[in-house]
């Protein structure tokens, strides 16, 4: 009966969206398609914990906990991708490192597997596959279930499952370029207030110019201590 309601789900969300061709892997959350569009999970990610925490699967048996991009711990479920709750007891289902993306053409949906570091009852490696509906709509995670023992479906629709232009742009990048921008600021703002307001010229009108001109110094001395 539980095996029917995996596929009967499954089915009744094949219709939702149609996609064609390959996704290559960039991270565990993030894939290029072949015209050069992503998709990519990062926005969902939560660094404390999971995106999605314990949501019932469609058969109301166990619970599932699952975050892209970074990995979590619940419980005895460590540096887990996806994590069960059966019986009160946690069983990773799949680790961020594990990630695999692919193609299901019988859904027409692309799909994460993530495979395990646990082995289930029959000793075979916990897997589990992560459907992606592409939708505008609010983000919906929604755990089939366990249709085979170890081996785990999950559906996320959203709007990050749909393929969009790639920015380039990651996280660290605009760090990178939000520090660089506020020393510019500093510096042409500190030397324009040196010039217009304490009338100084030179080196003078530099902010703070003798730690500028200690600084090629300071850089030699901690690279000797490397």
């Amino acid at each position: 009966m539980k095996n029917t309601l995996v596929l009967l789900t499954l089915l009744k969300l094949g219709c939702l969206v149609t996609a064609q061709g390959t996704c290559k892997k960039v991270n565990s959350c993030k894939c290029k398609l072949d015209d050069g569009k992503v998709i990519d999970m990062d926005p969902l990610a939560k660094s404390n914990g999971p995106a999605f925490l314990d949501v019932s699967d469609s058969g109301g048996v166990d619970l599932y906990s699952w975050n892209p991009c970074k990995p979590f711990s619940e419980g005895s479920c460590s540096n887990a991708a996806v994590c069960q709750t059966h019986s009160g007891t946690q069983y990773n289902c799949g680790t961020q490192d594990s990630a695999q993306f692919g193609y299901d053409t019988s859904n027409n949906v692309y799909t994460v597997t993530y495979s395990a570091d646990t082995v289930s009852k029959s000793n075979e490696l916990r897997t589990t596959t992560l459907y992606l509906y592409c939708d505008q709509g609010p983000d919906m995670f929604q755990p089939i279930g366990e249709a085979v023992q170890g081996t785990y479906a999950l559906i996320y629709k959203g709007k990050y499952a749909c393929p969009r232009e790639d920015t380039g742009i990651s996280a660290g990048t605009i760090l990178i370029i939000i520090f660089f921008s506020l020393v510019a600021v500093y510096l042409i703002g500190g030397v324009l207030f040196q010039i217009f307001v304490r009338k100084n010229s030179g080196k003078n009108a530099i902010p703070n110019a003798s730690f500028w001109l200690d600084f090629p110094a300071l850089v030699k001395i901690l690279r000797r201590v490397r």
